[in-house]
């Protein structure tokens, strides 16, 4: 296994992201999603070193789901970040970065059929179900 700092990985995966042909305002949306993540855990974490209980952590924390004055972010923000952190995650575990994901039992892990608290508490929007 490779150690990697969080934010040396962050960059890799951008750069990966952007090496797939995503948009200029996927990675900039990607990358603030990121930060928010490197604010919590601290840029120079090793990888390895964030674990289930620090990413429930996270998920509850204000760096999550607060904006700068402590007002609420929406739900869609909130889980839009969820998605991007989960998926570099995965990333980061393909790479050989992580040996096993450090994600809680109740994170949603993608598009499955599963039903979980959040999705049966979903708006029933068609918009909002294809995000």
């Amino acid at each position: 296994m490779t150690e990697k700092t969080l934010h040396e990985a962050v960059l890799e995966y951008l750069e990966h992201l952007k090496g797939q042909g995503k948009s200029e305002r996927t990675l900039y949306t990607y990358g603030k999603d990121l930060e928010q993540v490197e604010a919590y855990f601290g840029p120079d974490r090793k990888l390895s070193a964030i674990l289930i209980p620090h990413v429930t952590g996270f998920l509850k924390s204000d760096a999550l789901l607060k904006m700068h004055g402590d007002k609420d972010r929406s739900e869609i923000t909130i889980k839009k970040t969820i998605r991007v952190f989960r998926t570099f995650l995965v990333w980061a575990k393909d790479q050989g970065y992580i040996d096993k994901l450090p994600l809680p039992k109740d994170t949603p892990t993608g598009r499955s059929l599963k039903a979980t608290p959040e999705a049966s508490n979903a708006d029933t929007d068609p918009a909002a179900a294809a995000d």
